[in-house]
């Protein structure tokens, strides 16, 4: 026999019993962590030999709680024993990581990733959050599914930990759609349904949390805005977790709210409100066009929180004093005069308003035409404007009233009652500008403008209907074979009409109408109590939409409101 056979047979049953049987866990290796006695892990690990170990699968649990013990405890050295002396896989350095994360280390944290980079494993946890919920071997584990390194980090707002992950390539993928099809949400869905939904939520805590908003986000406020939106959807989608989605949504808002309040001059709330962030061109250019009157800011920023249904971001002091600042323009006394002398001035206004306005639209850049140019002295009008509206409806009803026994026939003429079509003309020239301004899909998200729309089609259907009367009788009379007709549109009592008159259709459209529009004044009664104690979601796009939600119908009067066609 050679020499060196048992040199051969030592080194094989040295690697076989190092390879081939795994290491099993030392039941004193908790006592010497918890006592921090590195020499007693060294020893038990039998790290002297510089082998790193292979571990017992079924002593996974064991192992992961002595690693975690470790952190938990801040004993590094003991920790960097059990890295340098035990193969630990993926598994137990992401639960070890989230660990370090979850007791604010940061050196930890740093020291487990530069493990993952050795182990070529760091690539699993940028994975798609689903993927986790397949794993059996860490459903006991004491973090939520779908909860990541990250997504920890960004929940508990521990910004240089967030900062070391992101550097490090780790990313939180977006959440597919609730409706999504795809394979990974079907299986994650039929897999374990529970689980599938709390992985979403906890993604969707780390997305809309201010340390992941602040470091990966462009525009923070705007991204806030967009997450605040989505997470409302998400809320009415699935109704079983309306109050998570609801809490989430409320922070993006309170987040955007603290980005505001950290302005210290009017030069920074100018550059933030006015500033449109990372639209597209077209938009830009859709709000240039949408931009105010000379001499007042363009609030680009404002209206986009106004579109994302921002309330506490508008209802914010700094916004408000834009407001107040626009809303009384050169007039700096009028928010400190007297209620007395307000109404005084509203009264004079509603006086003299057909002569302002003719006054404005002969002479618009004269010092009473700026005057008059003013948003809280274009609401007097336009309220002043709209009252002689009703004042006229009432005169009309009362009119058929008195003189019943002409409206019983066909004597009246087009002319009778049909004075509020002045009116009703400027209302539809106006609502058409606004579409036009706003877009078809933006106007009708307001409800009010779908109320707009209908009460103005059944005001131009009731006209539509008297002239079409008036025609039947211009062109039946001339007819020789029609005279019976003719005779039924001219001399007919009401007792005899038809009941598809268009006569009676007309009357009762009108009727309706006229109800309707007297149904605002409540409209105007709330919307200036709003003005006062809030004054949110108003002035915000001068000067087609100045008072958008909080005011009556928009007035125009044809020629006596040319407000509105000028500038």
């Amino acid at each position: 026999m050679d020499s060196w056979t048992p040199l051969y047979f030592y080194l094989f049953n040295f690697f076989d019993c190092t390879y081939m049987s795994k290491f099993r866990f030392p039941p004193e290796l908790l006592g010497a962590i918890r006592e921090g006695n590195v020499n007693a892990v060294c020893s038990l690990l039998r790290t002297g030999d510089g082998i790193i170990r292979q571990l017992d699968d079924s002593e996974d649990r064991l192992w992961r709680e002595a690693l975690n013990l470790s952190i938990r405890l801040g004993n590094e050295d003991t920790m960097d024993t059990l890295l340098k002396g035990v193969k630990f896989d993926f598994r137990k350095i992401h639960e070890a990581l989230l660990v370090a994360v979850d007791t604010n280390q940061p050196r930890v944290v740093k020291r487990l990733l530069d493990q993952l980079d050795l182990e070529k494993g760091n690539k699993m946890d940028v994975r798609s959050f689903s993927m986790a919920i397949f794993d059996q071997s860490i459903d006991d584990s004491q973090f939520a599914p779908g909860v990541t390194p990250l997504t920890l980090a960004c929940q508990k707002d521990l910004y240089d930990i967030v900062t070391m992950l992101n550097q490090k390539g780790h990313e939180i993928p977006w959440p597919h759609k609730i409706s999504c099809i795809c394979l990974e949400c079907t299986n994650g869905r039929q897999y374990d349904l529970l689980k599938f939904s709390l992985s979403r939520i906890n993604t969707y805590r780390g997305i809309a949390s201010r340390a992941y908003l602040s470091i990966t986000a462009d525009d923070a406020m705007l991204s806030a805005f967009r997450l605040s939106r989505d997470l409302r959807k998400l809320s009415k989608k699935e109704p079983e977790f309306k109050p998570q989605y609801i809490a989430l949504e409320q922070l993006c808002q309170e987040f955007a709210v603290e980005l505001l309040g950290m302005c210290r001059n009017q030069s920074e709330v100018t550059t933030i409100l006015n500033s449109l962030g990372d639209q597209d061109e077209d938009s830009e250019d859709e709000l240039d066009q949408q931009a105010f009157e000379e001499g007042i800011p363009n609030l680009a920023r404002l209206r986009l929180a106004v579109n994302y249904n921002q309330k506490q971001f508008v209802a914010h002091p700094i916004c408000q004093q834009v407001f107040s600042s626009i809303w009384c323009g050169n007039l700096s006394g009028w928010r400190g005069s007297r209620t007395a002398w307000k109404l005084l001035v509203s009264f004079g206004i509603f006086l003299t308003m057909p002569i302002l306005c003719l006054i404005y639209w002969i002479a618009p850049k004269s010092k009473l035409g700026k005057t008059l140019k003013i948003p809280v002295i274009k609401f007097l009008l336009h309220s002043a404007s709209y009252m002689w509206f009703l004042i006229t409806l009432l005169g009309e009803s009362i009119a058929m009233e008195v003189y019943r026994d002409s409206f019983a026939s066909r004597e009246q003429t087009i002319l009778h009652n049909s004075f509020h079509m002045v009116w009703v003309v400027g209302f539809f020239w106006f609502e058409c500008k606004e579409v036009w301004i706003e877009g078809l899909r933006s106007y009708f998200l307001d409800w009010w403008n779908c109320l707009d729309v209908m009460v103005l089609s059944m005001y131009l259907a009731s006209f539509a209907l008297r002239v079409v009367i008036m025609l039947k009788v211009h062109f039946l009379c001339q007819l020789p074979d029609k005279q019976d007709e003719c005779v039924y549109f001219t001399e007919t009592l009401r007792d005899e009409w038809h009941q598809e008159d268009p006569q009676f259709i007309a009357e009762v459209l009108f009727a309706v109408t006229s109800m309707l529009s007297f149904t605002r004044l409540a409209y105007i009664q709330i919307s200036l109590q709003l003005k006062i104690k809030y004054q949110t979601k108003v002035y915000l796009t001068l000067p087609m939409h100045l008072y958008w939600n909080v005011t009556p119908v928009p007035i125009t009067i044809g020629i006596y409101d040319p407000l509105l066609h000028t500038g």
